[in-house]
């Protein structure tokens, strides 16, 4: 049986060095479509001058993410002639015993587990009774969804993480519903309830660890819609995260609150998917990207790292959404309140984080501010060939140096008031981007720019 990692999602990273002068305080950065036909990696990695990039540097924005990129459901319905079946029997017996070809339908009640339970069989759907409750006294994951397995529904659970309703740190992890590895489609995760959830290092309430070298092993057509996380302790990860070589999915309609992390994370870079070699550089595989991705309609309240000892249980710049290495991700229609930065749109790794449109946003009482945006270190890993770009060895010091491009920003309603920094924050390498929003200039318009410098645009 597949084995997760033991840190999958290290989101944790060195002081950032502001260029704010009013700024007082060093602080912690968080740890953390097939539109038009386009290749799973957009735009390639930027190892070479830019003057010889693939990238066009007369174009701005994002472009559009249109329906043919949303995962398919017509699959679910095979589920609604399938007779539930009661658990009689160890759950992890019922799941061996479904064929893997019909669909079989586990009803769950009231469930206490010692071990992970292995979905390692297609066309298996468990379905939580009214009132159902689900605890685990175990560590790593409670349930696992493995390679190679496909038609695979989790609805209507609760899953709760403490023992004997005691709290309970897990050492060092602790996975509400994990999906890892490869050959992994058509997923429903939908009207589950999990809290409290406290993890030594790393927790996660809903994750997608995408480990596929290739596009047809990717994990795809993934839904994670209408869930309730609450009261999370995450460390150094994330409530929910798709990470890697995870290609069309959804996470729609959620609501997270009272977490010590990043709520909503999509991520790329990290070595999640396998590396490559480029002229004698190991960067992040071509595939190890999270991809062709809509973050809507969701609901994050009330995200801080005070209680966090990821951060020294201090105020971090942890956001609510983050897109890190993402590419090809519609942000939409999403309600932000109470969390240090609301939405940040960053590059922690030696990649492009490309094709990112962040549109009609609600964001309020923001600490720091609504949307912080660019590479945050100084000198991208284009510039700076010492920089560690292997994501499975480098430090904390290599991290912030990816870049920021073919973003649209606009339609927001960012309403935070009396933040410490700019309700808009612009880092570095912030490249090809429109923003539309009161306040920001326009910034070598015609494209060109090299180094640390930006290139903005404030219309379409």
């Amino acid at each position: 049986m597949t084995q997760k990692p033991t840190s999958s999602s290290n989101r944790i990273s060195p002081f950032r060095m502001l260029a704010a002068a009013n700024l007082i305080t060093l602080l912690l950065l968080p740890t953390h479509t097939q539109a038009q036909q386009l290749p799973p990696m957009l735009y390639q990695l930027l190892l070479s001058d830019e003057s010889t990039s693939p990238n066009d540097s007369t174009r701005f924005g994002a472009l559009p993410l249109n329906s043919s990129a949303r995962p398919t459901r017509d699959w679910i319905n095979a589920f609604n002639s399938a007779t539930p079946i009661p658990l009689n029997e160890p759950l992890q017996d019922a799941i061996d015993s479904c064929s893997g070809m019909l669909p079989c339908v586990i009803l769950i009640d009231q469930l206490n587990l010692s071990e992970t339970i292995y979905i390692n069989k297609s066309s298996v759907k468990l379905l939580g009774k009214a009132g159902n409750k689900i605890t685990y006294n175990g560590t790593d994951s409670i349930f696992l969804i493995e390679s190679n397995t496909s038609n695979i529904i989790l609805e209507g659970l609760e899953i709760d993480g403490r023992i004997n309703n005691i709290p309970a740190e897990r050492n060092p992890d602790i996975y509400a519903i994990n999906l890892y590895g490869n050959n992994i489609s058509q997923i429903l995760i939908k009207d589950n309830y999990i809290h409290h959830l406290d993890g030594k290092q790393n927790a996660h309430g809903i994750a997608a660890l995408g480990t596929g070298a290739t596009e047809q092993s990717a994990i795809s057509n993934l839904i994670i819609e209408s869930n309730r996380l609450e009261d999370l302790r995450t460390g150094s990860s994330e409530s929910i995260v798709v990470n890697g070589n995870v290609s069309h999915w959804e996470i729609i309609d959620n609501d997270v609150s009272r977490v010590n992390n990043i709520a909503i994370d999509a991520i790329g870079g990290e070595g999640t998917s396998p590396t490559q070699t480029v002229n004698g550089r190991i960067v992040p595989g071509e595939l190890d990207v999270a991809r062709f991705g809509f973050i809507e309609n969701n609901r994050i309240t009330s995200m801080s790292t005070l209680d966090n000892p990821a951060y020294g249980s201090k105020h971090s710049y942890a956001a609510g959404i983050y897109l890190d290495g993402a590419q090809n991700v519609l942000v939409t229609n999403n309600t932000v309140s109470d969390t240090p930065w609301a939405i940040e749109v960053g590059a922690e790794n030696c990649v492009e984080t490309a094709n990112i449109s962040v549109i009609n946003n609600q964001t309020s009482e923001s600490r720091f501010g609504d949307l912080l945006i660019g590479g945050y270190a100084i000198g991208g890993f284009v510039d700076n060939l010492s920089i560690n770009c292997d994501p499975n060895t480098s430090e904390d010091s290599d991290e912030g140096h990816g870049y920021v491009r073919y973003t649209t920003v606009k339609a927001n309603n960012f309403d935070s008031s009396d933040t410490l920094e700019d309700t808009i924050e612009l880092s570095n390498r912030i490249r090809n981007t429109i923003i539309i929003a009161p306040n920001i200039n326009p910034i070598n318009t015609d494209g060109i720019a090299t180094g640390d410098q930006n290139s903005i645009r404030v219309s379409e």
